[in-house]
């Protein structure tokens, strides 16, 4: 297109076929400029209506299109935290395999192995009294362990009546299995702690021998191998008591009410 063509299609538009948003100051001063170059003959149109070539209004689609895209499109910035370990995470590290280990709860010791059987040198017995009855003589007997630690008592001990000699006068062993030291599995067990006691009552009969040395002593031997203690009178005891009288030819006898708190 040539300068004045340009020219004449721009007063065109100003003055009769440009939209009506435009200023009327603009249009004065449009028309106010004198034409450089004289109009052509011929019909004039206004400069928006000339055809636009084709590949220009496609290269300026694709230029727009990208703008958008890039800017739609454009990643985020990255934080500078992102990505890296947390506090929590820095502060709370994975426990180790002998933390893991020490955190599972250890095993529980049985009782049965922490609590032994009671020795006899760990118990000390006295006689609390003597008392008659029928021909026989029962002594009630208290034993206290002196052990450091909690033991135990079980079963039934062997039982002799000794005099101050040490002459037995009685033995249970004389009536066989049953006098001999002993446990069932129905006996019961006796905690002791140290310095606990227990209680029974042994009863003595049919003394048919010679006249016996006061005092008069009862031996307990534990079951198990667990040893022989002797249970003395305790203060202010007599023997007088303690020797039962003979009843006949039958062999004398000895024997105890099993163990009590």
């Amino acid at each position: 297109m040539s300068d004045e063509r340009f020219d004449q299609d721009l007063r065109s538009v100003l003055q009769e076929d440009a939209p009506r948003d435009v200023p009327d100051d603009l249009r004065r001063r449009v028309g106010a400029i004198p034409a450089t170059h004289p109009a052509t003959s011929g019909p004039t149109r206004p400069v928006w209506r000339h055809p636009v070539p084709l590949w220009i209004g496609a290269l300026s689609a694709i230029v727009v299109l990208l703008a958008v895209g890039t800017l739609q499109f454009r990643p985020a910035p990255q934080s500078s935290v992102v990505g890296a370990p947390s506090s929590s995470a820095s502060a709370q590290p994975s426990p180790s395999p002998t933390a893991r280990a020490n955190s599972s709860p250890s095993p529980t010791p049985s009782h049965a192995a922490a609590v032994t059987a009671c020795r006899a040198a760990n118990l000390v017995s006295r006689i609390l009294s003597w008392q008659g009855a029928a021909g026989s003589r029962i002594a009630d007997v208290e034993v206290t362990s002196t052990a450091a630690v909690p033991c135990f008592v079980r079963g039934t001990p062997g039982l002799q009546l000794v005099d101050s000699s040490g002459r037995i006068l009685l033995d249970s062993a004389t009536a066989g299995p049953s006098g001999q030291p002993h446990v069932t599995s129905t006996d019961p067990t006796f905690e002791l702690i140290p310095g606990a006691h227990l209680r029974t009552e042994v009863q003595a009969s049919n003394y048919c021998g010679a006249a016996p040395a006061a005092p008069i002593d009862i031996v307990f031997t534990l079951p198990s191998g667990g040893g022989r203690f002797v249970a003395k009178p305790g203060p202010g005891v007599s023997s007088a008591e303690a020797v039962p009288p003979c009843n006949g030819p039958t062999a004398g006898h000895i024997e105890m009410n099993g163990w009590r708190r």
